[in-house]
């Protein structure tokens, strides 16, 4: 259940629309919002208070636009290292989510959103919503935003190979039943072992998504099976289906025990242009393959 969220921010792009999603959210569960600016420690100096008042007044702001939602709201400006810093008060505040943004053309580039986002998806064990956005004009030097999708839960991808650690997925998607109105369930063939065989596969994956479709008869959904390298086909799929939200584990099979994020969770963040959903899953989920 998703009731608590946490949103940093560092000022570079329009928070009325990464709070966008924050509406929908609410229809499943969402209690409060938690809005965070973290004054970095390590550039700021001796300007650290000048810049702690400043971000308290903006961050102000912004916690108006929450509270007209009808939620519980927090505004923090915390002093610090602010890769951590976020990380740490996620766990403090035990937010159920991050929401982060990027640009459509990689990472913003700003002391927050960038190589910051990167390090709360390889870290964090928190559900991790990662809005995209397109670079839509420079006014006076600056470049505005704008989300590049509008409705996040519309049209939902869910890539799956079947692992354990990929059904967390699943057990995620259920807690926004209420909210999604189309579900792709998608499975890539990325192992093909015979040729020969590859009919039989191709049915075999068919028939378990077929079954997790079934779970959700409520909502329009398809299955579909295509082969070729994971995270490249999602990304591919992704465009072409005009999907509103990739959500996927942060693991799937074949993926060191160690690593909180696999090469496909990393490298579907890093090439898509659509929002993307990262669920975390525990170390101590066994590789085993869904029946």
């Amino acid at each position: 259940m998703i009731t608590t969220i946490l949103v940093p921010t560092d000022f570079t792009i329009e928070m009325e629309d990464l709070l966008g999603c924050i509406g929908e959210l609410k229809n499943v569960g969402l209690k409060k919002v938690i809005l965070l600016h973290v004054v970095d420690i390590h550039k700021s100096q001796g300007l650290a208070p000048m810049f702690e008042r400043n971000a308290k007044e903006r961050i102000e702001s912004y916690a108006n636009i929450v509270k007209e939602l009808e939620l519980e709201t927090e505004a923090l400006v915390v002093v610090g290292d602010v890769r951590r810093t976020i990380a740490e008060i996620a766990d403090r505040e035990n937010a159920d989510v991050i929401i982060m943004g990027a640009t459509t053309k990689g990472f913003i580039q700003g002391k927050l959103l960038g190589r910051t986002t990167e390090y709360i998806a390889r870290s964090s064990k928190k559900i991790l919503l990662v809005e995209k956005y397109d670079v839509m004009k420079v006014c006076q030097g600056k470049e505005v935003y704008e989300k590049a999708c509008r409705a996040t839960f519309s049209r939902v991808l869910v890539p799956l190979d079947f692992s354990k650690e990929s059904m967390k997925a699943i057990e995620q998607f259920k807690e926004f039943e209420g909210i999604v109105k189309e579900a792709l369930f998608l499975h890539v063939i990325d192992d093909i072992k015979d040729m020969n065989l590859l009919d039989e596969q191709r049915e075999e994956a068919k028939e378990k998504l077929r079954k997790i479709k079934e779970q959700f008869a409520g909502i329009k959904s398809q299955c579909i099976v295509v082969e070729g390298v994971s995270s490249d086909e999602i990304v591919k799929f992704a465009s072409i289906e005009d999907v509103t939200l990739i959500m996927l584990t942060t693991r799937g099979k074949g993926v060191l025990r160690d690593l909180l994020l696999g090469s496909t969770a990393e490298n579907v963040l890093r090439k898509t242009i659509k929002p993307v959903l990262l669920i975390p899953v525990n170390k101590e989920t066994e590789g085993e393959e869904y029946a």
